[in-house]
């Protein structure tokens, strides 16, 4: 049986200065450069929470433009699947939970996020978006 969907996370762009950036953040414990994701509460779809948890994570807004991957961990006794998407970001507030933030282009993102499976979305999200620039 196909294990269901646990958490949900964002890959969020802006262009600025005619360069794509995207946000990663720190974790919550500081260590790590992630990207904003979490926990899909009770009711909830995995579209809303990953807009929630990039409010609640970063103080950004942002619109769904696509589905991406989803990626499967354990942490301790859980097993994790997250579906990802790529959103633009659309308003920018005051983020509840603190953390540092980031914006930078593709290349220097990859390099600083620290687990491979965000890399990956991440690459699969500027894949898309180049696709998407060589279209228009």
């Amino acid at each position: 049986m196909e294990k269901e969907t646990t958490h949900a996370g964002a890959v969020t762009f802006r262009t600025y200065g005619g360069q794509i950036l995207f946000l990663i953040i720190s974790s919550s414990d500081g260590l790590n450069w992630v990207l904003p994701k979490g926990h899909i509460e009770p009711g909830e779809t995995p579209e809303d929470a990953a807009m929630r948890e990039l409010e609640e994570e970063a103080g950004v807004t942002g619109e769904i433009i696509s589905k991406l991957s989803a990626t499967r961990y354990t942490k301790v006794d859980e097993q994790v699947i997250v579906q990802y998407f790529l959103m633009r970001e659309t308003g920018y507030g005051a983020a509840v939970e603190g953390r540092d933030l980031l914006w930078e282009e593709a290349q220097p993102a990859l390099q600083r996020l620290s687990f491979d499976d965000a890399r990956q979305v991440l690459r699969e999200a500027a894949a898309l978006i180049n696709s998407r620039k060589e279209q228009e």
